[in-house]
């Protein structure tokens, strides 16, 4: 779970090492902090999918909102690989023989709910042959439900040339019990990235 008095390493906008703070100064004063995103792709001889997670209502930063598969705040000193971790955490993935693929760095600034949010985000890819939501075992207070979207579908809301989609998974309630969902979603029911973080994704999934 995340707490107010973690520490991370603070940048610049240039990514130069400034110091350290604690994640509620970090949000308060909107200091440049590392973030680790993985993004899960479902391959298999039928299509491609991706997974979305759904952020917990009790999160500080969007809650509710659909996001990346996996994703989590660098302390002081972690490099981006040790954001690994959150595949464990978040999503109850075993880590030691995991292979990801680094996609690139995004700059990524918000303003919602109060909080000044400067990350740059260290974005990797795990490809999955052959696997299904029911492998996971998410972490409830980490998250709220797990989706799969075609990555074409993606593609298509990302670059506004569908205005929604449909997606399916489970939600989860307080017992954590998975109970079937199927949605169709618009580009507000995600966390807002520029094109060019879509871009970089997509580019990798070819």
């Amino acid at each position: 779970m995340t707490t107010l008095d973690e520490v991370f390493d603070t940048f610049d906008e240039d990514m130069n090492w400034t110091g350290t703070a604690t994640r509620n100064e970090v949000h308060r004063f909107g200091f440049w902090h590392q973030t680790f995103h993985c993004w899960i792709l479902h391959r298999d001889l039928n299509d491609d999918f991706l997974v979305l997670q759904r952020r917990h209502p009790s999160k500080d930063i969007h809650p509710n909102k659909l996001d990346v598969s996996c994703a989590g705040h660098l302390e002081t000193h972690e490099c981006p690989l040790d954001g690994v971790r959150e595949l464990r955490e978040e999503l109850g993935i075993g880590i030691a023989d995991i292979n990801l693929r680094k996609i690139g760095i995004y700059r990524h600034s918000d303003r919602s709910n109060g909080i000044a949010d400067n990350e740059f985000c260290h974005i990797f890819l795990l490809v999955h042959e052959n696997m299904t939501l029911a492998n996971y075992r998410p972490a409830w207070g980490e998250l709220s439900g797990l989706y799969l979207v075609r990555v074409d579908d993606m593609r298509n809301l990302c670059y506004r040339v569908a205005t929604e989609i449909l997606v399916k998974g489970f939600e989860m309630d307080e017992n954590g019990q998975h109970l079937k969902s199927v949605l169709w979603i618009t580009l507000g029911d995600m966390i807002e990235y520029d094109i060019s973080y879509f871009e970089m994704l997509f580019a990798n999934l070819e």
